[in-house]
């Protein structure tokens, strides 16, 4: 008779085994039965570990995955930033490059410009190319990096201008040249180029000890009155101890030498101060007189001004100062009446 395969595990075995009951599990089945079972049971357990260690590798491949898509993003990220600096430094070392550059192209230039100019402001055999040259002098008594180098020059050439005056007095030309020269000294908003500006007159006052011309260094003396002092009450009638620096070679060349402006010794500073006021307003009363374009209302408006600061109420600045508030309140007073006769403005319409 063949065999026969066995039978089934009965439900009490199935029942015995889900409830876990070690003591029913035995007295339902045979032990051979029991060994049929506990190896089919670690057969189907090793099949789980299998599934769940590939579960846990494909995971963990997803997992690895995603890492490295991170960090190549990362990688990507930081590559696209660093190239970003990059070019921002080469940019920044190219700008910087090209801004030395045209600085020094602009510097050679300048001095290029100045070395020409000065050797128009020196040619003596020439005396158009001079005034040329102190006119364009006058651009570098502007710049700071040139302002010495400028007023020097200048200060030179007025040496040469008064040398090659042979006439007594001062003749026209070089009546022009020393204008042009004194106007270019003068023209600086720069209080302290201005002070040695005004220094420049020691030359004149040496010349005139030398050789006694009194109406040649007194025309001289009235134009620096005119464009240095007159300069500086506008340029620095916000610092009166800076104006007063700037006055101060003049007022002591006439304290030194007083022929100079018609006065006799001695003078005392307070004479001299209210003296070179009063030479200021008639030379800028000349020029309103003769042109609407003068800046000396101006002039007159900040001295009247500089006056009421602390430093300038004293006895040594009040002649000067009643000199500068009379001409201002007669300007006012003029200015106000034009005005007021003045017919009213015709209708601007076109007919």
């Amino acid at each position: 008779m063949a065999p026969t395969d066995p039978p089934p595990p009965p439900q009490d075995v199935r029942a015995a085994l889900e409830s876990q009951d070690p003591f029913a599990l035995a007295s339902s089945s045979s032990a051979e039965e029991l060994s049929r079972l506990k190896s089919a049971l670690d057969l189907i357990e090793a099949d789980q570990k299998r599934k769940q260690t590939r579960n846990r590798f494909t995971v963990a491949s997803q997992v690895l995955v995603g890492w490295v898509a991170i960090a190549g993003f990362g990688v990507n990220a930081y590559q696209s930033f660093a190239n970003k600096q990059n070019q921002e430094r080469q940019a920044k070392v190219d700008q910087d490059r090209w801004d030395k550059e045209f600085q020094r192209s602009r510097e050679s230039d300048k001095y290029r410009s100045f070395f020409e100019s000065s050797m128009l402001a020196t040619d003596q055999s020439n005396a158009d190319k001079r005034m040329v040259g102190y006119a364009l002098l006058q651009e570098f008594v502007r710049d700071d990096a040139y302002n010495a180098k400028a007023t020097l020059m200048l200060e030179e050439s007025l040496v040469e201008e008064l040398r090659s005056n042979t006439d007594q007095g001062i003749d026209e030309p070089h009546r022009n040249a020393v204008v042009a020269i004194v106007t270019a000294l003068a023209d600086s908003s720069d209080c302290h180029a201005l002070i040695r500006a005004a220094k420049s007159f020691d030359k004149v006052a040496k010349r005139h000890a030398k050789f006694g011309d009194v109406e040649e260094t007194g025309e001289i003396f009235k134009v620096y009155i005119r464009r240095l002092v007159g300069q500086a009450a506008e340029a620095c009638n916000k610092r009166p101890d800076d104006f007063k620096n700037i006055r101060r070679p003049i007022r002591d060349t006439l304290i030194k030498q007083p022929d100079i402006a018609g006065m006799k010794a001695p003078v005392t500073v307070t004479a001299a101060n209210t003296r070179l006021a009063e030479l200021l307003r008639d030379r800028c009363l000349e020029d309103i007189a003769v042109s609407g374009a003068s800046e000396c209302p101006d002039i007159f408006r900040n001295y009247a001004e500089m006056c009421k600061s602390k430093e300038m109420l004293n006895r040594e600045e009040a002649g000067a100062c009643g000199v500068i508030a009379d001409v201002t309140e007669k300007l006012e007073a003029a200015t106000a009446a034009i005005h007021a006769t003045a017919p009213p403005a015709a209708d601007g319409g076109v007919r």
